[in-house]
């Protein structure tokens, strides 16, 4: 079994990986940047995210993939050191296919993205309301079941009843969130 470890970075904030832990995630396209409002590449992160996640043994339990950034709720595998693995492969990915669609070879696709180890229930449940709610809130659609790259339909149909009412219920105003992706 891995251990905790916190790691400090010279260009970055420090980092909490916790075996078996949740995670939110956060990421952006530089320069907000709608890159994924072209047909298709929202799909296409989607699927990268799905893939790579398996791969490496994250469990995916919320996401949101915007036009030009993206949030998940993640549980980590006994290794949770794999997080930036996981986000390279998914930035790389992504990054090569886009650039290959727009002709713009090297160009620099991510900023970056951001981590926290969610320690606390009401924080997990909070977050899992705000990834899934994030469609709404960026005014893409009125009801977040009808965004094809978001979880909450899934969540839906998947969740225990008694805790898809509790996540729902959840107020985010209190929750402290990487909001100047």
């Amino acid at each position: 079994m891995e251990e905790e470890v916190y790691r400090v970075y010279r260009h970055n904030p420090p980092h909490l990986f916790r075996p078996n832990a949740v995670y939110v995630v956060s990421g952006r396209i530089l320069r907000r940047r709608k890159l994924m409002q072209a047909l298709g590449r929202r799909q296409f992160f989607c699927e990268t995210l799905f893939e790579r996640a398996e791969v490496l043994g994250w469990e995916l339990e919320a996401w949101a993939v915007l036009p030009n950034h993206y949030h998940f709720i993640a549980r980590a595998p006994e290794s949770a050191s794999t997080l930036a693995s996981f986000m390279r492969g998914v930035h790389s990915i992504t990054a090569k296919c886009f650039n290959r669609q727009d002709g713009t070879p090297g160009r620099q696709v991510w900023h970056n993205y951001w981590d926290t180890c969610i320690q606390e229930e009401k924080a997990y449940l909070a977050g899992l309301l705000y990834v899934h709610m994030n469609p709404v809130r960026h005014g893409l659609v009125e009801r977040a079941e009808e965004y094809p790259y978001c979880s909450l339909g899934w969540f839906k149909t998947r969740a225990a009843p008694q805790f898809a009412q509790k996540v729902m219920s959840q107020p985010v105003n209190q929750l402290v969130f990487r909001e100047d992706i």
